[in-house]
Parts: structure tokens; sequence; C-alpha cells
């Protein structure tokens, strides 16, 4: 009979990553399967006109001390956000969680940091396990433990539960480009935000008060969209929407008019896991989870997160060992 190999993880977010670095520093053998061309999940980071733009995770915050000190060892090159974020009444919106920073390189760059030294197989999608009384099947390979660091419904799907642990909501994504540096209300402020769901937009980020990431006389703004206005175009052409989400940009950020220079979009299919309790799951034997399926969607968060799960998996194997 085969005996079974390493440790596998689907998907190579910072959870998963966070995960696969605590059971590697452990001595366990970790292999990660990763769909997309590229680590980090939704701490993404695009070249786009010639900027450098996050278009997921937008910024980090650093609450304990295991998750500061991650930073300190694997990630020097991180600077602070000082301007505001405000809602749509001008307030300034806090951050419960402490100060907004974010990395020169791109968010991203922490991804890739943390993915040094692992052995990760790119553009590989894992669908389904298969449960052996070997050990888990995955891609032709027997594994003792598999872990899913997709979203909800991506883990349901692999594991063929009967649920997903959370649902998530959609999110488009606009990249804005103006002539000019500081229009309207960008040179004063980092975010806007407009709550409530009377929007198209949930949130707006101005690229600029991230030092070195904007080039020439332009300002740029990475656009949240609603979950609603997400849902209702699905699968529309992007000029179909672009202008809507132009025009309510301006009106949130008081620029004027005929200052739009260029535009895209990204759409997250699981944008978000959708507020409210997490469904209970009976996992198989040999299965586990982690990420904002679990927790919150912060970095430090799903950073922990795959850490926690790490000894989950530790003591799994201990129990099991023959």
């Amino acid at each position: 009979m085969k005996k079974p190999g390493p440790i596998a993880i689907i998907g190579a977010g910072i959870s998963g990553l966070s995960c696969a670095q605590a059971l590697h520093a452990a001595g366990v053998d970790v292999r990660l399967y990763e769909r997309g061309p590229t680590v980090g999940g939704r701490c993404a980071t695009r070249l786009w006109q010639g900027h450098l733009v996050d278009y997921g995770v937008q910024y980090f915050t650093a609450t304990t001390s295991d998750f500061k000190r991650e930073l300190l060892n694997r990630l020097r090159q991180f600077r602070p956000i000082i301007s505001p974020v405000l809602d749509d009444t001008g307030t300034t919106f806090p951050s419960p969680s402490g100060p907004r920073f974010y990395v020169l390189q791109g968010n991203n760059y922490f991804a890739h940091v943390l993915s040094r030294g692992l052995d990760i197989r790119l553009n590989t999608a894992a669908k389904t396990i298969s449960f052996l009384s070997s050990g888990l099947n995955c891609l032709g390979e027997t594994y003792r433990a598999v872990i899913s660091s997709m979203p909800g419904p991506q883990t349901a799907r692999l594991f063929d539960l009967a649920r997903s642990p959370v649902d998530y909501e959609p999110c488009i994504v606009a990249f804005l480009e103006y002539a000019g540096v500081g229009v309207g209300l960008a040179r004063e402020n980092y975010a806007r935000t407009w709550a409530g769901g009377q929007h198209n937009i949930i949130a707006s980020f101005c690229e600029n008060h991230k030092v070195g990431r904007i080039v020439g006389q332009k300002t740029v703004f990475v656009v949240q969209a609603s979950p609603a206005f997400s849902r209702e175009y699905e699968g529309v052409p992007p000029e179909t929407y672009l202008s809507i989400l132009g025009r309510e940009n301006e009106e949130l950020w008081r620029i004027p008019s005929g200052l739009l220079t260029a535009g895209s979009v990204h759409r997250w299919v699981f944008g978000r896991p959708q507020d409210g309790p997490r469904h209970p799951i009976d996992l198989p034997a040999g299965a586990f989870y982690c990420g904002d399926s679990r927790t919150d969607s912060t970095v430090e968060n799903v950073w922990l997160d795959g850490v926690n799960v790490a000894r989950e998996v530790l003591n799994h194997l201990a129990n099991t060992s023959s």
C-alpha cells in the first residue's frame, strides 16, 4: 500500500501560506496547489497604466504580538497611511484594529515573502478530494491531511459538503485614473466610504497616499462596488457600468467632470464573507480549512487562522501516526 505523503494545502492566499510556513517550521512536508498564476489570493497587486495598484487588500493592521513579530522578521518595507478615511458625512472613520499601513512593493509582496522555501504548484486547480482508507487523494497524490484556504463555497465543493461555512458577496473593483495630482478631496483623504447600501460604491481608496505607487501627474482610485451592484452587473461588459462607477466616484470625491483618463475593472466572485455567524460544518477526518471562512477578512486575522489550523493539523498527525 502506498504510504501517505505530505500535507496538501489548496489555495496559496495568506492563510494557506501562513499555515504552510507553520507546518514547514514543524518539520512537516507541505505542498500547496494554487489555481492562479501567482500567490496571495485577495492580497493582490497589479501594474496598471504604469501605476502599482492594490486591488484586493488595501492596507494592513497589526494588533497581536505574533503578527507584529512576523512582519518585523519577514517584512520591513512597510509604511503608515497617515491621511484619514472619511464617511459620506465627512466624519473620520477610525480603524478599530490600529494604524493602517501598506507595503512599498505592493501589498501582494507580503504573500511572495511568505511563499519562500515552500513547494507551490501554480496554475494547478484541485477541484475534489477523494477520501481513502490510505489517506486523502488530491490530483493523483495521497496525503495525510488536506487543508483548504479557499473561500467557503469552494471549500464546500472541494470536500463535497452539504453547505458552505459562510456565504460570500461578489465585488467589482474599478481602477480609475484622473488627470492631475490631488484632484477633488484626494489630497487630504486616503479613502471615502458610503454606508447603508444606498449607493453603488461602498468604498473608494486613493493610491496616491502610498508613496511611489503612482507615476506622472495622475490621481488613481481603487473603487469597491456594492454587493448589489456587483450582482446586477455580473457577466456584463465593463464598458456598460464603468461610467456609472466613475460618475459616482467623482461625486464622492468632488472631482470635476472631464478629468477621467483611464478605467478598468476586476471582479472578485468571492469578494468578502457575508455578515453574520459562520455555519457549523462536519468535516471528514483529515480535512481542514482556514481563512476568512472562519474569521474576519483582515490580513492579520487570516494569517493567525492559518497558524491556528497548522496546530490542529499537527495534533491530528500526532493522534493518527502509527
